[in-house]
């Protein structure tokens, strides 16, 4: 009998056509829904809350019991856009100078694959979504100059602790089901987690993983880009040593204005008199003591420099608010810089702040992060 995997969202389970009975598969009839930062499922937003953290919204469990399926998902067609209602993009081009030159408008569609290099100053909220992914030109960012950071150690399972059943693993990309020490532990194919080290990353319609280069559009093609790192399961994570204060790690948010970026970290109950935030000029160093004997020790490495004397910040009854002051106006892509290599999606390659008039739209001189300045001359 041959073997199928399922293809409803959220089950994606191995089955044979004479064992699928009606309840044998549990998954989500609808579609995600991402707005604001919050992840649903349309077809239960209702009874499973939405949720910020992209592990927490995989974690939502299926609201719906059924047959597995194994037919192909058709993603529904994108809805038609008034084009009264919005104005043709503009193309224009960028001088050695960093000037921004406006030429005439042309339509979208007719656009050829050879002006893609171009720069559109269209709405950007929709240019990842009006250009196929081929048509998008890819910006290597130059590699500014960084301290080796020492390598984070992952997590393992604690191999004396019992896995309940059916247990999935907990790794980004993986969902393997335990079936048992010697089959999930053993020396086998089900033993060898396929992963991804590193978080997903969703910008303007674009989604994929920091620590790999593909990026898709859809939803349903994004959850099939598979793990690009090998190792073990984890389904109960490493042991806790209850005597000792827990390190845990903190959400961390943000927004900017061309001078300033404001990041809220999430760790509710922080201690105002134990609790610090240092400033250098490349970094953001967090060390919250939290209640439950947990404390926050994180540092980033900031994308763009900062000027410590004038950042601050402000501890919260529910998060830490912190403002970055950048030394000059310019625009951020990320707040973290990625590791050397790492390969942006489209629309993160350009980091500019606008001099003359406020918006990007309408300004009458680019001003270029000094890494996409040198790339120009």
């Amino acid at each position: 009998m041959t073997v199928l995997k399922c293809t409803n969202q959220a089950c994606g389970k191995e089955f044979e056509e004479d064992d699928n009975q009606d309840n044998s598969c549990a998954y989500h009839p609808g579609g995600p829904i991402f707005h604001e930062g919050l992840k649903s499922w349309s077809c239960c937003k209702e009874t499973n809350k939405p949720v910020l953290e992209f592990d927490a919204f995989m974690a939502l469990p299926p609201c719906t019991t059924g047959k597995h399926s194994s037919a192909l998902r058709v993603n529904p067609a994108a809805p038609q856009k008034n084009s009264q209602a919005e104005p043709s993009p503009v193309v224009t081009s960028v001088s050695k100078d960093g000037i921004e030159t406006y030429g005439t408008a042309v339509p979208t569609a007719k656009l050829p694959a050879a002006e893609s290099s171009k720069v559109s100053v269209s709405d950007p909220a929709t240019a990842a979504s009006s250009f196929s992914p081929s048509a998008l030109t890819a910006i290597t960012l130059s590699e500014p100059k960084v301290e080796q950071k020492e390598v984070k150690e992952e997590e393992q399972d604690d191999l004396s602790a019992p896995v309940p059943d059916g247990a999935r693993c907990k790794r980004l990309a993986c969902g393997a089901t335990w079936e048992g020490e010697q089959v999930s532990r053993g020396e086998g194919e089900k033993a060898v987690c396929r992963y991804h080290p590193q978080p997903a990353i969703f910008h303007e319609g674009s989604k994929g993983y920091l620590c790999c280069k593909r990026r898709v559009l859809e939803f349903d093609e994004f959850m099939k880009i598979p793990g690009c790192k090998e190792g073990k399961h984890l389904f109960v994570g490493s042991k806790k040593d209850e005597t000792k204060e827990e390190v845990v790690n903190c959400r961390l948010d943000h927004y900017q204005t061309p001078t300033q970026v404001i990041v809220s970290a999430f760790a509710k109950g922080a201690d105002k008199s134990r609790s610090t935030i240092t400033f250098t000029p490349q970094t953001l160093s967090l060390d919250l003591s939290l209640p439950s004997n947990k404390r926050v020790l994180k540092t980033v490495t900031l994308y763009g420099p900062i000027d410590p004397e004038l950042s601050s910040y402000r501890i919260l009854g529910t998060k830490v608010e912190i403002t970055l002051v950048k030394p000059k106006p310019a625009s951020w892509p990320v707040l973290e810089l990625p590791p050397a290599g790492t390969e942006l999606p489209p629309g993160y390659a350009l980091t500019f702040g606008v001099s003359g008039r406020t918006g990007t739209i309408g300004g009458k001189e680019i001003v270029l992060a000094a890494e996409e300045l040198a790339k120009r001359q």
